[in-house]
């Protein structure tokens, strides 16, 4: 009997992740290990997955090279996303993605994807090539240091004019923990002061609306 390949599920989007779980389900040749909204819910410590299928949220894929160093370590990275604007299969690739998927994909590409990448490959959709040829063609530019994605919140937020103290209310956290991520912020970029962390948080289009 073949051994079932573990996958894990990250999708913030609750009926595709239902459709995920039932399409890993279904599989005879694989296993749910975990199923969770974000990449902080992830418990894999009974159960390590082979696979971990990131679809990541509209504020993630922001910074998605975050969104899969939250992940790495849990498993190999499947990246199920629409990859539009200026979000590039590269950026996913050269983060730590052993795969790349469109949202439009069919169950068999799905399974396909899914079992190339737990089987130590690579998969690329075939509907994402020309993107990915035509990204290959640019010039490649200086990438920036990858921020977590509780880091990207913080400086969204910071960069939005809240207070250390409004942020860790935001974001459940305490104040300590908010200064340690304001730090870490700004030793990967090189920033020193509030003015610039909010100049680089423009350039990034990371600012938050802060109504509430």
């Amino acid at each position: 009997m073949p051994t079932l390949s573990r996958i894990a599920i990250v999708e913030h989007h609750n009926l595709v992740r239902r459709g995920l779980h039932d399409l890993v389900s279904d599989s005879p040749l694989l296993r749910v290990a975990d199923v969770v909204a974000e990449p902080w819910q992830l418990d894999t410590t009974d159960s390590p997955p082979d696979v971990v299928i990131l679809g990541p949220s509209p504020q993630a894929e922001k910074d998605l090279a975050g969104a899969i160093a939250e992940v790495a370590a849990h498993g190999r990275i499947l990246v199920v996303s629409d990859f539009t604007g200026p979000l590039l299969v590269t950026d996913a690739l050269r983060a730590g993605a052993h795969g790349c998927v469109c949202r439009r994909a069919d169950d068999e590409e799905l399974l396909l994807a899914i079992t190339t990448v737990a089987r130590g490959g690579l998969h690329v959709s075939a509907g994402l090539a020309p993107k990915l040829h035509a990204e290959l063609e640019r010039p490649t530019p200086t990438p920036l240091p990858a921020l977590a994605l509780r880091e990207t919140e913080t400086l969204g937020w910071l960069a939005s004019g809240l207070t250390h103290g409004q942020i860790a209310r935001r974001m459940d956290l305490t104040e300590a923990t908010v200064s340690t991520y304001v730090k870490r912020i700004r030793n990967k970029l090189n920033v020193g002061n509030k003015a610039d962390l909010t100049r680089k948080a423009i350039e990034l289009g990371l600012l938050l609306d802060d109504a509430e």
